[in-house]
């Protein structure tokens, strides 16, 4: 839950939505991780406006995370969410709940949809991981 309230220390640092908006925009300016070819729809996140691909592996029994959107907003918070499962020990991710990420306070910001595709995107990960 370290990596959770890390983000959740630098989105406080914003009092302004504008600013949160303009933090979010440029984390979705940093390279993603899944290459366009592995844009599938098996990857695909399902109740989201936005297309968010994700995909989970294992390597040295820690998690990979690997991600891409096709909308900036949708991309920094997919980044944010993602970095937070990435390079855990196993056990680790697999612990993270949903109301851990109500530090972030994202869905003060977000959109209805955009909070619906936040909850969707967490619940695509807790499954991914919990498979490995």
């Amino acid at each position: 839950m370290n990596k959770i309230q890390n983000w959740a220390e630098e989105l406080e640092l914003f009092d302004d939505v504008m600013d949160q908006y303009q933090m979010l925009i440029d984390m979705a300016k940093k390279p993603t991780t899944l290459p366009e070819e592995l844009r599938s729809d098996d990857k695909l996140v399902s109740g989201c406006i936005s297309s968010i691909w994700v995909d989970v592996g294992a390597v040295d029994n820690r998690t990979r995370i690997y991600y891409d959107s096709d909308a900036m907003i949708t991309k920094g918070v997919t980044h944010v969410i993602c970095d937070c499962f990435d390079d855990l020990s196993l056990d680790e991710a697999k612990k993270i709940q949903r109301d851990d990420f109500e530090a972030l306070a994202l869905e003060g910001i977000l959109s209805s949809n955009r909070r619906n595709g936040l909850s969707s995107l967490i619940s695509t990960l807790q499954t991914k991981v919990a498979a490995l």
